[in-house]
């Protein structure tokens, strides 16, 4: 009976070649759609799960409430309640701190800057990750130590051994010797290792180990018991209060008010970096694109239900005659089904190979590292065709094997279906292009605030600045003024300057005030050298930029310069602290809350926007400086000479005055092109999800048009002997066509307009949503439509009369 089944069923499908390719190609891109989104769905919520005891590790978080502040998060915290946390909590296994910087290493004749990882001796007792050589024991249980990933060891000791050889880290300040090579580890790991080596003790002593105000690192808990997580959770709520250090009350008071520490799972610190702002993939963003596979999927088992309903008519006569021969109505459902089953499968077989041809262009757009996991992915799939086989084929085949051979028979034409199936055919097409239509304007929409954010004016020059981060090395801190002398005669090189302040770098923070008023001011403060505010290019609104023949413009060091020093601020800077205009501000003293020093303006510029799109604009305050300070980048002017020419030249002269320092430098429009990368990305996957679907719907609208043309053949017919024109016969089928189309935009526009309000809503430099992606989507739309059915309606609107009455099916 199955073998007959099938022989029959493939018959079928290979007597309506039109009719299988559709369905074949509608199945295979929404099956190739859901399996690509099951795959990103699985990649971004299986973070971290490799890491063993993930389920037992907790970040402490440190959250700030202060009077007068929108509430914040970090995961990056100070180090001073650290020595505690085993005391007050015995139910914590182990405790570990880990702070990552990006330092000097040098193996046999390599020398590189990379991420170092500086942690406590327990390290592995958190996180036990497994070693390919090298005892976890024993690892890291003094200083000298480095553990190293097995990448790092073929980059610095090739196909040598790597275990037992040595490595010079941060410039020559520790000599380590190589204990253990760690496995590799998944890219879906929040927390990436490739060098770990025991914090020197020379580092202990610095700002974030000893003051609540630097946020560093991170603190890293194993709590084996998850009872006792309430509890240390209620223990942590006031903890910097109960373990203040050397700050004051009113310090504490002022910077984190009512707010503490708490705990951040593990499994949970992947989606932590977007809920507070950091960028990186939110759980909506996953859920968005999963809800998109699912849609991808139901538009294509829509498009087999409406075209095998639409064609039950002309199978209605087969069905009559082999009920007449004895077939009963199970046998032919069983047939209807092992049909859709059938297309099904062979759908999914080329959906999966549509799948892996798409992975690449989909991990390079997303930045997901995506792999076809066949175990997984035949999983799906084997889901898939039961699923979908089962809902594109039970309806049609419980529609088709319900004709009575009587009324089939007996009948003049076949039966055409009632009213109830034809609208039902016409809302499924309306929820297809709906949901098409609205992943369109998304697209659209965040393809124009990406458009919007690299083109934003940030009140600086990009094109044609260098910034140096090397510079910062701290074994160059006195040397500095040299290197910067050296590079200023590059050729090419307008200005060679240096500032704390430049693209992506996080800049102080401090309250200052007026002198004379009592309110205190949340401030970005930073250094600039001179020529500072001509490299980057900013507009003076008021007063003068800084200039060395005015002694406290360039002080060495300007929080020991005296009364008097010279600030500018930025136009937002100058508002907060309730200057009128620019002009107003300028002869004016401000102070450091707290300090005796006072300041005073010298200049207005306008704001500039270092950090992203999404955060809200910075005031900041410029100080000069002449001497060297921390936390610094070079800043390069270049003209006459391509980017790669000068960066070339600048690596060569630094190494002449730097040769035990990597040279490390970007462009200001390459730093300043992460930040809308992401959302270009993201904006390039919702189209190509959009136009699937458009292509899905169009295929489903193309077999409805060809049916309902041939159906209508008579009706025109009567209608051009009884006058009519062929444009108004072609209007008539067209306006049935696009009378769907138009209807999804009623449902699309406001659904896309909620979620591209909610979602421009985290951009504080944002488009307005304007109706002109919604016009253009639904005009497309409907274009799209138009060409899809025109080829037909043509053909049918302008045959003759008497042809048309020829022959009716």
């Amino acid at each position: 009976m199955f073998a007959e089944t099938f022989r029959a069923t493939w018959r079928t499908l290979a007597a309506q070649k039109r009719y299988t390719l559709l369905n074949l190609a509608g199945l295979a891109l929404g099956i190739a759609v859901f399996l690509t989104m099951a795959l990103i769905v699985r990649y971004e919520t299986s973070y971290d799960s490799s890491v063993p005891n993930v389920s037992h590790l907790y970040a402490v978080d440190e959250a700030f409430r202060p009077a007068g502040h929108a509430p914040a998060d970090s995961d990056f915290i100070s180090f001073v309640p650290f020595p505690f946390l085993k005391q007050d909590f015995p139910e914590i296994s182990s405790a570990i701190r880990v702070l990552q910087e990006t330092l000097v290493v040098r193996g046999g004749t390599i020398l590189a800057q990379e991420k170092v990882t500086m942690t406590d001796p327990e390290f592995f007792s958190v996180f036990a990750l497994p070693l390919l050589a090298g005892d976890r024991a024993t690892a890291l249980d003094g200083p000298g130590k480095v553990v190293i990933s097995a990448d790092m060891a073929r980059k610095y000791f090739g196909t040598e051994q790597a275990l037992g050889k040595r490595l010079r880290i941060d410039n020559g300040q520790t000599d380590a010797i190589v204990t253990g090579i760690l496995a590799p580890q998944p890219p879906n790991q929040t927390m990436k290792f490739d060098l770990i080596e025991v914090i020197p003790t020379n580092w202990l002593s610095r700002y974030a180990f000893t003051n609540w105000g630097s946020l560093w690192g991170t603190i890293w808990l194993r709590i084996d018991d998850p009872r006792a997580v309430p509890r240390i959770r209620a223990g942590l709520a006031h903890y910097p209060y109960t373990h203040p250090g050397n700050w004051t009350k009113a310090l504490l008071e002022e910077m984190f008010g009512t707010g503490g520490l708490d705990l951040l799972p593990l499994k949970d610190f992947h989606f932590h970096a977007a809920a507070i702002g950091e960028g990186g993939n939110s759980r909506a963003l996953i859920r968005i694109l999963g809800l998109i596979g699912l849609a991808g999927l139901a538009t294509a088992i829509i498009n087999y239900v409406n075209l095998a309903t639409a064609r039950s008519a002309l199978r209605a006569r087969e069905v009559a005659v082999r009920k007449v021969l004895g077939a009963t109505r199970p046998r032919l459902i069983a047939q209807f089904m092992s049909e859709a089953y059938l297309m099904v499968v062979i759908a999914a077989a080329l959906g999966t190979a549509l799948t892996e041809l798409a992975l690449r262009w989909v991990n390079l757009w997303g930045g997901w590292s995506l792999s076809m996991d066949w175990g997984f992915v035949l999983s799906v799939d084997t889901l898939v065709v039961l699923g979908a086989g089962t809902l594109a084929g039970f309806y049609p085949a419980l529609v088709i094997s319900g004709f009575r051979p009587a009324a089939v028979l007996a009948a003049g034409k076949t039966p055409a279906g009632g009213r109830i199936e034809s609208g039902l055919r016409s809302l499924l097409v309306v929820l297809q292009f709906s949901f098409a239509m609205t992943l369109a304007i998304c697209s659209l929409v965040m393809g124009l605030q990406a458009h919007h954010v690299r083109t934003l004016d940030r009140g600086m020059t990009q094109d044609g600045l260098i910034v140096i981060r090397a510079l910062d090395d701290s074994s160059l801190l006195n040397h500095q003024r040299d290197i910067m002398t050296r590079l200023a005669q590059v050729p090419g090189v307008r200005i060679a300057t240096r500032s704390d302040i430049y693209p992506y770098n996080a800049v102080n923070n401090e309250d200052w005030l007026r002198v004379g008023h009592p309110e205190k001011h949340s401030m970005n403060w930073g250094r600039a050298t001179e020529g500072y505010f001509d490299a980057i290019g900013v507009h003076l609104l008021a007063g003068r930029f800084f200039d060395p023949h005015h002694g406290q413009d360039y002080p060495t060091d300007p929080f020991t310069a005296g009364n008097g020093t010279s600030v500018i601020l930025t136009r937002l800077a100058a508002e907060r602290f309730g200057f009128a205009s620019p002009q107003e501000a300028i002869g004016k003293d401000i102070q450091e809350a707290g300090a005796p020093q006072t300041y005073r303006v010298v200049g207005v510029i306008d704001d500039i926007r270092i950090h992203s799109a999404s955060a809200p604009m910075k005031p900041l305050l410029f100080t000069g400086a002449s001497g060297s300070f921390s936390y610094v980048g070079g800043l390069i002017r270049y003209s006459g000479a391509s980017t790669q020419v000068e960066m070339d030249r600048l690596a060569k002269a630094w190494a002449e005055v730097a040769p035990n320092v990597a040279f490390s430098a970007q462009t200001a429009s390459s730093l300043f092109a992460n930040d809308y990368r992401q959302d270009e990305s993201h904006g390039t996957l919702f189209a190509i999800g959009s136009a699937v679907a458009i292509g899905i719907a169009c295929l489903g609208l193309y077999g409805l048009s060809a049916f309902n043309v041939s159906r209508r053949r008579q009706e025109i017919g009567i209608r051009k002997v009884l006058g009519a024109r062929t444009r108004d016969v072609l209007w008539l089928l067209l306006i049935q066509f696009l009378r769907p189309v138009a209807l999804a935009s009623l449902i699309a526009w406001p659904v896309a307009w909620g979620l591209m309000r909610v979602w421009l809503s985290s951009f504080d430099d944002r488009i307005s949503l304007t109706p002109l992606p919604f016009i253009a989507v639904t005009a497309v739309a409907l274009a799209i439509a138009v060409l899809t059915v025109i080829a037909q309606t043509r053909r049918i609107a302008t045959l003759p009369p008497a042809i048309a009455l020829h022959h009716v099916r």
